[in-house]
């Protein structure tokens, strides 16, 4: 009997959740209980379950009571998952953005398996670490809500949570090369341009490719920040002008000459909208748009392309899902290699 009950639990992934966001691995856990590491392995991968009396154990050890463990505590009320966003836009809100990002860490601490609470909390927060003015702070932050969402294994949030990463990764400049993991990876600074440096400029034997790079650096800010506006309108169901605002961000790109890459999720995201908005012709052509793009420039990040995969899965897809265009577009992506 106690076999069949927990063949109905997600007891492994629980257990999993729950030794990530404390950051051991699974010989310091099994240290910790006097177990092997193998059986920390098979715990976790339901191959077989703890014994009853190591829960008691587990809960003192993670601070979680043992329904959490089980995963009975893993649904929340409305009025739980509104009180928790408003918790944790409040902190935000007050600038207090590492405190506001432990608190999200620890609810999806709470709640492991809670694939659309992280995705959730992190949706709410990003118009206020968007506006964060330092940007060392705005880049960690960031990086905890990557490695938050890249946590998301769940089927039915992948499309979401592909558009948030692609969100978070234009947020902070890493629009072209999407690391593959966070933990051992140094990142470059997006640093904000000094402007008090112009004069300096001026006589440096190499002071056009600096013009050109600050005018880049602060083009690209400047798409962040219009992507944070096209957020904010969507929420207020202002799809025309969210609309509006990012055929300002292709213009933009335009006038910079940006790389190729940043127009595969422009034109991805005009398409969404105008899929929102029941527009199937407009809707094609921006189809179209990433088509001709891509025949002449391939897609050579794997898990860019993955997000476009997902991106064009979105239900609002489906008002094109059936046209020759859109066929055209899943073929060549399925078709596309990467390193």
């Amino acid at each position: 009997m106690e076999g069949l009950l927990m063949q109905k639990l997600a007891v492994g992934k629980i257990l999993q959740g729950l030794r990530k966001a404390k950051g051991i691995t699974q010989e310091q856990l099994s240290e910790i209980l006097g177990v092997s590491c193998a059986a920390i392995s098979k715990w976790e991968n339901e191959q077989m379950y703890p014994d009853i009396s190591f829960f008691p154990i587990l809960a003192r050890y993670f601070n979680v009571s043992i329904d959490c463990l089980f995963g009975f505590s893993n649904e929340l009320t409305e009025k739980e998952y509104n009180d928790f966003k408003e918790e944790c836009t409040e902190l935000f809100a007050q600038k207090q953005y590492f405190n506001g990002m432990e608190k999200i860490k620890a609810l999806c601490y709470l709640f492991p398996t809670n694939d659309r609470l992280k995705l959730d909390l992190i949706i709410a927060v990003i118009p206020y670490i968007a506006l964060a003015q330092e940007v060392e702070i705005r880049e960690k932050v960031v990086y905890q809500m990557i490695a938050l969402c890249q946590n998301c294994a769940s089927e039915n949030v992948q499309a979401q949570k592909h558009f948030v990463l692609g969100h978070l990764f234009m947020l902070i400049g890493q629009y072209k090369h999407f690391p593959f993991s966070f933990s051992n990876s140094e990142v470059k600074n997006f640093a904000a341009v000094d402007m008090t440096n112009s004069l300096l400029l001026r006589t440096d034997e190499h002071v056009i490719n600096k013009i050109e790079t600050a005018i880049i650096s602060l083009g690209v800010q400047l798409l962040h920040e219009l992507r944070n506006k096209i957020s904010y309108l969507q929420k207020e169901n202002d799809l025309q002008g969210a609309l509006a605002v990012t055929k300002n961000q292709i213009t933009l790109a335009e006038l910079l000459e940006l790389d190729h890459s940043v127009y595969f999720m422009l034109y991805m995201n005009v398409s969404h909208l105008y899929c929102l908005l029941k527009d199937k012709e407009n809707a094609e052509q921006a189809v179209e748009k990433f088509v001709k793009l891509l025949r002449k420039k391939s897609i050579d990040d794997s898990v860019l392309l993955q997000v476009y995969k997902t991106g064009f899965s979105a239900k609002p897809f489906d008002l094109i899902r059936d046209t020759l265009i859109f066929a055209q577009l899943i073929t060549m992506l399925n078709k596309e290699v990467t390193t």
